[in-house]
């Protein structure tokens, strides 16, 4: 059997389908541009590999056998395969039939980059932009398994990596007006490090990450939410203080809360969009330059 897998090509299945449709071999050498000796020489090779006479010789015509009839059927399911992997093939080449998938590090992205999906489609109704779920997989791992096309990051990705720099933001300790902070002008760790944290878990995550390098995180006071709403709502009873992106803070109620700059180096950040290092289609290029144009900042 690993034999025959090695030595059967496609074009033996294209000679089986052309002598079975055809009045002859003269008409089927025709038809596959080759000539009779030609012909019938491959068949002659085919049917050896095979170990299966395919067709009978009836004067100068061709009668299939029950062997012939069987490897004509695989034939024709393989030629219609390939035809239709032509045409997707093409589709896809043209931006049809085709899913972008994203991947995000943080949730705080699902403010903005939404709003880039329905632009995107207006100009490309044929693609889909599929938000996958957060994982407990790093968004560069899920690149390298080929499970999502984009990753969304903070930072830069390492130099493996394709980055497209989206734009640049800093973190913001939010807190009530009346707060004992609100006063500063920054925030530093040690003043952020007394007060009760309100984080989301994925927030969480990347701010100890931060702190890790400056204090021992094991003693800080946070309280964990997964919906930012809660959070907010905290923050503005005086309950503790929260760290996001600047722009983020902007849909919080300005009225109920101030923000005052994290002071720390790592405080800035350059989100990207991350991909493998390929030639990208058109498509992605102005899909990337969607979420550069449409990006908070």
């Amino acid at each position: 059997m690993t034999r025959i897998l090695k030595r059967l090509e496609i074009r033996h299945l294209r000679l089986v389908d052309a002598l079975a449709n055809s009045d002859g071999m003269s008409a089927a050498a025709k038809q596959l541009h080759l000539t009779q000796s030609a012909l019938s020489h491959q068949l002659k090779v085919l049917e050896d590999t095979l170990g299966y006479e395919l067709f009978l010789r009836h004067g100068k015509k061709l009668v299939i056998t029950a062997a012939g009839r069987r490897v004509l059927q695989t034939a024709k399911e393989v030629l219609s395969g390939i035809t239709e992997l032509q045409k997707d093939l093409k589709a896809i080449d043209q931006g049809e039939r085709v899913t972008i998938r994203i991947a995000t590090e943080c949730i705080t992205t699902f403010q903005w980059l939404p709003r880039v999906i329905p632009a995107f489609k207006h100009q490309y109704p044929n693609i889909q932009v599929e938000l996958k779920p957060q994982t407990s997989m790093q968004v560069t791992q899920l690149l390298e398994k080929g499970e999502v096309d984009i990753a969304i990051k903070m930072f830069p990705a390492k130099e493996s990596f394709k980055n497209y720099l989206l734009f640049s933001d800093h973190l913001v300790v939010a807190m009530a007006k009346d707060h004992k902070l609100a006063k500063n002008k920054k925030v530093s760790v040690e003043q952020l490090i007394q007060e009760n944290l309100l984080l989301c878990p994925n927030a969480k995550q990347k701010l100890f990450m931060g702190l890790s390098q400056h204090v021992d995180t094991h003693n800080i006071q946070i309280t964990e939410f997964p919906l930012t709403e809660a959070i907010v709502q905290w923050c503005c009873a005086g309950m503790g203080v929260s760290v996001l992106a600047n722009w983020a803070a902007d849909a919080w109620d300005q009225d109920a809360i101030t923000v005052k700059r994290l002071d720390v180096p790592w405080g800035r950040r350059q989100w990207s969009a991350v991909t493998l290092p390929q030639i990208q289609p058109t498509y992605m290029k102005d899909f990337m330059q969607m979420l550069k144009d449409m990006a908070p900042v």
